[in-house]
């Protein structure tokens, strides 16, 4: 299908560039951030991304077919909005004053993860949902110019599969796509796959797969995510995997535009140096015609991060290159142990040409943490008791130059408080999210059964979900109970996409009713290596419940975490 509005810019007007260097088309948008931006915001927003040159914002989604929620005022039965502006509306009347192009997601499903292409009355039940959210959608907001195009939020990867699955995929693809054309002809339908190397299928058996899909799919456009921030690949693995992917669009449905959707975060959510951003790019030129971003909105823009981020892209677009001076080397670093967890660093500043955007923290030699809020000081919490640690700092600029390490500084955290019994074993307790049925809570019991899984997910001691929204578990003592401590136990696996939780609130109640927070528990500084952690709440005073209430906040994006035990000790 030949899209006669459907140009991509290969050299941007008014800038003195060379035009084969890669360039940051357009970006993915997740509503809530849109949500929390006023008019002026929005206003600001495109203009940001226009004098950046992106004209393109794809709203990742519209509806929630879980949840039975949209961002706009729906007329689809069941539904009600979950935003409080109309982010549909907000999306496209500010692209349309500016000249910007706006693609409207459709719908996600948390139940994606688990069911996936393996589901075929699940997989057509949300073709349904897509058709007539689509039309919902059309009927609000056809007049607006902006409404450049559709995008389907379900992320397709390289998980084993059979002919019969992608069948499955091709018939879902089949049902929406036809409807879409039908009811917007010209307006392309863009999808934005994933793949991790580590994964089932190799590079060449995705290959396949996509070949046979997209040849009996009404597909416009394939945006590849790369990967690199999820770190679900390397630089140096991805022409691998799009030329495999560009091979596969060639084979089978050679109109199609194929583009890249070049992560712009790093792990932890962080922006991503531009100097990466613009290496990755290079990397995947050969193979894409055009640059979408996950996401220009939330890690370039000077609305969401550091501005020296997006003076630093500006001045890649205006050269062609991507400054080289290093910060100085930060001074007079000092440590001293809080607690037995918890250990404070300070530091005298750096300087640089453009500005320091942060410091990077190594412990033990290894990097562990990135202070960017401009402060030279940093608490480094979730640490072991009665341990040696050493520290060094060092700055980085927005380009991803950094300087030399600092001076080393060494501290002990003091001894553990030791509480023996564990009040939570055999006790019964109950959740608000049910785990996935792949990774299952074995009889309702495994997290106060005593049992302590291994590092490999597939331990049946570990109960596993996939979601972005935050969810909690009760623990009923059957009495009033001296509590000293409460700790949970989690597993990291990054190459499997099992993160662990941004953070834990612990919260302690007599009636199960009205709840009191005891204490938090970040994330630690963990690296990336496969393991298990306990994120613990120790040393409590004054605290004596009959129920514990454990609530989990995962990271953004909806990965996996998976949990086998919480501890209640005195």
């Amino acid at each position: 299908m030949m899209i006669a509005a459907f140009i991509v810019l290969a050299c941007l007007p008014g800038l003195s560039q060379d035009c084969s260097r890669p360039l940051l088309r357009g970006s993915f948008l997740q509503p809530a951030l849109g949500d929390a931006w006023t008019l002026g915001q929005w206003r600001n927003e495109f203009h940001y991304m226009s004098e950046a040159g992106l004209d393109q914002m794809v709203l990742q989604w519209t509806a929630d077919s879980k949840e039975k929620t949209t961002i706009y005022p729906s007329g689809l039965a069941g539904y009600t909005q979950s935003t409080q502006h109309d982010v549909v509306k907000q999306a496209l009347e500010t692209a349309e004053v500016s000249g910007g192009q706006v693609y409207l997601g459709l719908q996600i499903n948390d139940d994606w993860w688990t069911n996936y292409i393996f589901d075929r009355p699940w997989l057509d039940n949300e073709a349904k949902i897509a058709n007539a959210l689509a039309d919902d959608l059309w009927k609000r907001y056809g007049r607006h110019e902006s409404l450049t195009g559709w995008y389907l939020g379900f992320e397709v990867d390289n998980v084993a599969s059979t002919r019969a699955d992608w069948d499955n995929l091709v018939a879902f693809y089949q049902t929406v796509g036809h409807h879409l054309h039908e009811l917007t002809p010209g307006k392309p339908i863009l999808i934005a796959p994933f793949f991790n190397t580590q994964a089932d299928l190799s590079s060449s058996q995705w290959e396949t797969m996509w070949e046979y899909v997209l040849k009996h799919s009404p597909i416009d456009v394939l945006a590849l995510q790369d990967g690199i921030g999820a770190g679900h690949a390397t630089k140096a693995q991805l022409p691998e995997w799009f030329s495999a992917v560009q091979t596969a669009i060639q084979n089978s449905r050679p109109q199609m535009h194929f583009w890249a959707d070049t992560e712009t975060f790093i792990a932890g959510y962080e922006p991503m140096p531009i100097r990466s951003i613009v290496n990755d790019m290079r990397a995947e030129q050969p193979y894409v015609s055009s640059y979408l971003s996950f996401s220009f909105n939330h890690y370039i823009s000077p609305q969401q991060v550091n501005p020296l981020y997006y003076k630093t892209y500006l001045a890649y677009l205006a050269t062609g290159k991507v400054e080289q001076v290093r910060p100085t080397t930060p001074t007079d670093l000092r440590s001293v142990a809080l607690d037995s967890h918890t250990v404070r660093l300070a530091w005298a500043a750096s300087t640089d040409n453009v500005g320091v955007v942060g410091y990077n923290v190594l412990r033990d030699g290894r990097y562990a943490a990135s202070q960017r809020d401009g402060t030279t000081t940093f608490a480094d919490e979730q640490l072991m008791a009665g341990t040696t640690y050493s520290y060094q700092v060092k700055a980085f600029d927005a380009a991803g130059n950094q300087s030399g390490l600092s001076n080393t500084t060494t501290v002990t955290t003091p001894p553990p408080h030791l509480y023996p019994t564990n009040i939570a074993l055999g006790r019964p307790y109950t959740s608000t999210m049910p785990a996935s049925s792949s990774y299952p809570d074995t009889d309702g019991v495994e997290l106060t059964d005593g049992v302590i899984g291994s590092i490999d997910f597939s331990d049946p001691a570990w109960q596993g979900r996939a979601t972005m929204k935050t969810y909690s578990f009760t623990i009923d003592l059957g009495s009033e109970q001296v509590i000293k401590e409460i700790r949970s136990d989690w597993l990291q696996d990054e190459g499997s996409g099992i993160l662990l939780p941004q953070g834990v609130i612990a919260a302690v109640s007599s009636d199960n009713v009205n709840f009191t927070a005891v204490g938090a528990a970040k994330k630690p500084l963990l690296g990336d290596d496969t393991l298990s952690f306990w994120y613990t709440l120790t040393d409590l005073s004054n605290v004596n419940s009959r129920y514990v209430r454990i609530q989990v906040s995962p990271g953004p994006n909806a990965e996996w975490t998976f949990l086998d035990e919480i501890e209640v000790r005195q």
